[in-house]
This record gives C-alpha cells, sequence and structure tokens, in this order.
C-alpha cells in the first residue's frame, strides 16, 4: 500500500524510517510519543482552571498542547505545512511561558506591556523569517534562545523565593529537558550509527532507540514540569499555602485556596 502521505516537503526528515510501521504514519514512533506532551498539557488546563489559577496558566497549557498535536501531524505526514503547525507553536509557546516567568512576581492583575510587546515583535519576526527562507536553524536558534533566557529566569527565582518543592519541579524539569537535548543531537549527528545498532536488536527492544521519540517524552513532560514551577513560584510569591501533589499525571500543584485569582 502507499504511503498515506507521500514524498515529504518539510525541510526535516528524522532518524526514524518512514512508513516502518504503518503506511497511515510517516514516523510511528516520533508521532505516538507526542501523547507526552498532548495527555499533560490537557491536564494541565484542567487543573488550572479547577484550581483558579489565572488565566495565563490556562492559555499556556493550550500553547503546549498545540505544540503537542502540531508535532503529531508534522512527524506523521512529514509535510511542510505540518511542520510550521509545529516548529511557530513551540517558539510563540515559550515566548508565552517566558512571559508567565516573568510576572510571578507581579501584582495581581498586573501586567508588563513593554515584555509582551518585545516578544510579541520576535515572534512575528522569527515567523516572518523563517516562512521566507525555511531554514531549520533559524527556528533552533531562536527557540533555543527563549529556552536559555527560560531557565535563566526560572533560575533567578529558585533563589530569591527557594521552596523545597519548587526546586525538586525546577531540578527535575531541567535534567529530563537537558537529557532529552543530547538525545535529541545524537539522533541528528550520529543517525547511521543508532540506525545499526537499532537494527541490530531484538524487534521488540528496537523502540527503545528511536531517540527523537525519546526527545519529545522527555522535554514533553519536563514543559510540564516547567509550567508546574511556574505555578509553584507564583503562588509561593501571592502566600498562599501550596503543595506539590501525586496525580495520575505525576505531580500537580494544588493550593488551599480555589477561588480565582484574576
Amino acid at each position: 500500500m502507499a504511503p498515506a502521505w507521500g514524498t515529504p516537503t518539510s525541510t526535516l526528515d528524522w532518524c526514524e524510517e518512514n512508513y516502518e510501521v504503518s503506511w497511515a504514519i510517516a514516523e510511528f514512533w516520533n508521532t505516538v510519543s507526542n501523547l507526552f506532551m498532548i495527555i499533560p498539557a490537557l491536564y494541565g488546563v484542567y487543573q488550572a482552571r479547577k484550581q483558579g489559577l489565572e488565566h495565563r496558566y490556562v492559555i499556556v497549557n493550550y500553547l503546549f498542547l498545540l505544540v503537542g498535536v502540531g508535532s503529531w501531524l508534522f512527524h506523521m505526514t512529514l509535510r511542510w505545512s505540518m511542520q510550521l503547525l509545529d516548529e511557530i507553536p513551540m517558539v510563540w509557546g515559550t515566548s508565552y511561558m517566558n512571559y508567565c516567568m516573568h510576572l510571578v512576581a507581579f501584582k495581581p492583575k498586573e501586567g508588563s506591556p513593554k515584555m509582551a510587546a518585545a516578544l510579541t515583535l520576535y515572534n512575528i519576526l522569527f515567523t516572518l523569517v523563517y516562512l521566507i527562507f525555511r531554514n531549520p536553524l533559524i527556528h533552533e536558534s531562536m527557540y533555543g534562545l527563549l529556552v536559555v533566557v527560560m531557565v535563566y529566569q526560572s533560575f533567578y527565582y529558585l533563589k530569591t523565593q527557594y521552596t523545597r518543592e519548587g526546586t525538586l519541579l525546577y531540578i527535575t524539569g531541567f535534567v529530563m529537558y537537558l537529557t532529552g537535548f543530547i538525545l535529541w543531537n545524537i539522533d541528528n549527528t550520529s543517525c547511521a550509527s543508532v540506525i545499526s545498532i537499532r537494527n541490530s536488536l531484538p524487534v521488540i527492544l528496537q523502540p527503545l532507540l528511536q531517540l527523537h521519540a525519546w526527545w519529545h517524552i522527555l522535554a514533553g513532560y519536563a514543559t510540564y514540569l516547567m509550567i508546574l514551577y511556574s505555578e509553584h513560584q507564583r503562588l509561593t510569591y501571592l502566600k498562599r499555602e501550596v503543595t506539590l501533589s501525586p496525580s495520575w499525571c505525576g505531580l500537580t500543584v494544588k493550593h488551599k485556596r480555589a477561588g480565582q485569582m484574576g
């Protein structure tokens, strides 16, 4: 049966052999691994609403969800249009995460117009340049810069309002993201070796060496933890009785007052 989506038109084709598992999905493992973004994002939306958190935490989880869905469609089809649906939300969503982190120590209902304007301009510039030049390095560098800013902002609050639970969220998220990034690079730079080793394993073990899928799993859940970290730091700043509680999604942030904060 012919591949469902035809010849790839994306500028990237990852180190998973196309249509090996299913004629309907170009990269099966790189596709289904996006559930580690989609499910935590949906749960994050639910919990943000249930806990009565500020509306920006609902929005940031929806943007996280959009990245997961876009990445699913990209790896399922390897079409350029779906690649854009993955990569553009990555930049816009990470920008909004930076905005949420920036507002951790602001008064309720107080915003930061200058920060919002700067991030919006950055996102528009990225989108226009990327649509014209279609160079993956543009996306990777501009997304990477936002991640570095996020790590720095997060670490700043770790020092200024230390909590044991906040530290746990930060370190766990950071280590998971860094591990995923290392695997992503190995997958990119040593693809032939990865495929050779993968094919030498029993069939049942071969998915364990789908390193880009591990990037989705680790970076996806790390993103969920960093959103929780931002929520935890925000509630700490507002002097709420905040706790980090086990849940079916691993962890969630809860606070005593569940009413809307504005």
